[in-house]
């Protein structure tokens, strides 16, 4: 019975908290594949854990802190391991393979398109953030995920990560300079791209009036 009232709490929150779940998990991971896998093992750990939580915090047990608490647990033992693998498979095969290197995928956009619009304008915003949030430290990461997308105050997230509040407010002002330094950056940059292929744009048009056929220039010109 148990076991079935679980279920139906957790499908309550998936169908509350899934995609809130996986924009924090893909802020910190930067891949789309791996977010979902870890969705679903953010999940499947609040199945195995929701009971014994109800109990433990009766009356007062909120769902939404305690879910992305797992959300970001889950991904923290996730990159343990990968780390754990790639030193492992770094020190046991390297004479072998010195010199060769797997490609890494580009990261995919962050965020779900909420609205029409310029299309390439958008990828480009929403890949630019994706980067920022990978060239963020881990540690002001999470809180900055968790206090603008999921919408947790500074002492809200000092419960979910341990932390003290001091110190995740310390860490969101860090976060949040740290992230529009990089925008900045990211921004600039794609501005110097548009506008240098502006400039091509018009050489190139006024390349081709000032080379047109004769036949093709209107006459008194």
């Amino acid at each position: 019975m148990e076991t079935e009232a679980a279920a139906q709490a957790i499908e309550a929150l998936i169908e509350n908290y899934s995609k809130l779940v996986f924009h924090v998990i893909y802020g910190l991971t930067g891949h789309f594949e791996e977010s979902q896998d870890l969705t679903q093992d953010t999940f499947l750990n609040a199945f195995r854990g929701i009971d014994a939580a109800r109990a433990a915090s009766g009356a007062q047990f909120q769902a939404k802190p305690w879910l992305l608490t797992i959300a970001v647990n889950t991904v923290r033992m996730a990159q343990r391991r990968q780390r754990t693998r790639r030193f492992i498979s770094f020190a046991d095969l390297q004479p072998e393979l010195e010199g060769s290197g797997s490609a890494t995928a580009e990261p995919p956009v962050y965020e779900q398109i909420q609205q029409a619009g310029d299309m390439e304008t958008i990828i480009a915003e929403r890949d630019a953030v994706s980067r920022c949030l990978q060239r963020l430290p881990r540690a002001l990461c999470a809180p900055l995920l968790l206090s603008i997308v999921a919408g947790f105050s500074s002492g809200e997230i000092a419960d979910m990560l341990g932390l003290k509040e001091a110190t995740v407010r310390q860490r969101l002002v860090r976060a949040r300079k740290h992230f529009q330094r990089l925008y900045a950056q990211e921004c600039g940059e794609h501005l110097v791209e548009l506008a240098t292929q502006s400039r091509a744009s018009v050489s190139r048009s006024r390349d081709h009036r000032l080379h047109r056929p004769a036949a093709l220039v209107p006459a008194g010109v």
